[in-house]
């Protein structure tokens, strides 16, 4: 049998879909884009290795991203390349030496069902290069730079391709070492092996497995998933610390080097409990006094970010998870515009939200009132969650 590897590119941007960050992890119900695109390669039995190609910088997160899977297929991650095609050959030079059968298929078509690659696999044995496509619905017209009509095209001869894309390795390396050495960038995959002169068929594709482009494109696959909407709660949270000299100046899990800190029973991070109470408030539960009671010594000193993880399963319990954050501390002192990336990306950590839905801002009191003296430091917190979603 075969030995089949299934590149799989996740090195995308968001710009079309209006996101900073990779759409690849957009949420769709339970999963993200790249975990739904996962999780039904990995039902797929001849697939022996998959290469998730990702982004600069993306490895380690994607790595966190995708453990909670569990898939019985291990994931190789490596970093992309500037274009697509570079990515692909980046993903070629991954694979191992004993496979004989190559896929390649685009992270954003989380539709894509494990039969379309057991079908493509089995083409590839046959044909040697082979796709998928669906016929063209719409007519296709042929313009000149100016927007005129050249020509209607025959729409009984146009096919929408797609992926998974599958091809024996020889005939892909060859395809992909001709493309590189003649600067030549196709469109496709199969474009590259149409370029060398060898024939490529089109088998049956499907209509649902769309590529997440753009945002309409959400709610689309939202509905062929079966994914009910969202419903969406607000909360708010509000905690007041005294400053003391000598405690340990601890805000949004960052040790902030200060005379002074708040004093409390736990780490006293007063930017996290409020976090932590806005949470529970979207989540109709009891305020963190009631979960993390102060005469209880087991949480004495104990660092906020443990107890942020047992709220954020709390919210899981209920079926919640958080949609966006926006905390403003109120402090003369310390100054925390140098640490709030830091900051962002504790919460990120616990949270699995993007930094694009995180706000932590900073303002003093106008030296004003205790805060205004140095003798205290608060913070505020709203947050969105949602429920409904399955």
């Amino acid at each position: 049998m075969s030995k089949v590897s299934c590149i799989v590119l996740a090195a995308g941007a968001g710009r079309r879909m209006g996101h900073e960050e990779n759409k690849i992890f957009i949420k769709l119900g339970s999963k993200s884009i790249i975990q739904w695109t996962l999780s039904h390669i990995n039902q797929v039995k001849d697939i022996d290795e998959v290469i998730l190609v990702v982004a600069d910088g993306e490895a380690s997160y994607m790595n966190q991203h995708i453990e909670s899977l569990q898939l019985s297929k291990s994931i190789q991650i490596i970093q992309g390349g500037k274009e697509r095609q570079d990515s692909v050959y980046a993903g070629l030079q991954a694979i191992s030496d004993d496979t004989d059968i190559i896929l390649v298929h685009d992270g954003a078509r989380p539709l894509a069902k494990p039969e379309l690659f057991q079908s493509v696999i089995e083409g590839a044995r046959i044909h040697g290069a082979v796709t998928i496509g669906v016929p063209s619905t719409d007519t296709i017209k042929r313009v000149d730079i100016d927007g005129q009509v050249l020509e209607t095209l025959n729409r009984n001869e146009l096919m929408n391709i797609q992926t998974p894309q599958g091809f024996l390795k020889d005939i892909f390396k060859e395809a992909q070492e001709t493309a590189k050495r003649d600067a030549y960038l196709g469109t496709d995959d199969v474009s590259l092996v149409e370029y060398i002169g060898k024939d490529v068929y089109i088998l049956d594709g499907d209509y649902e497995n769309i590529k997440v482009t753009t945002p309409n494109d959400i709610a689309v696959a939202k509905r062929y998933l079966g994914i009910k909407e969202q419903r969406m709660r607000v909360g708010y949270g509000y905690d007041i610390h005294q400053l003391k000299e000598g405690r340990p100046c601890i805000l949004g899990g960052v040790h902030i080097e200060s005379p002074i800190g708040p004093d409390g029973h736990s780490d006293a991070d007063v930017l996290i409990h409020a976090l932590m109470d806005a949470l529970l408030g979207a989540a109709g539960l009891k305020d963190i006094g009631y979960y993390f009671p102060p005469e209880d010594d087991a949480y004495k000193g104990i660092s906020s970010m443990i107890l942020l993880k047992h709220v954020n399963s709390l919210l899981k319990e209920q079926g919640l998870e958080a949609y966006n954050i926006d905390i403003m501390v109120i402090s003369e002192t310390p100054k925390l515009k140098p640490h709030i990336d830091t900051m962002k990306a504790n919460l990120q950590a616990v949270l699995d939200i993007p930094l694009d839905r995180i706000s932590i801002k900073a303002t003093t009191n106008e030296m004003l009132g205790a805060i205004g003296r140095r003798e205290g430091i608060a913070a505020q917190a709203v947050v969105s969650v949602y429920e409904g979603e399955v």
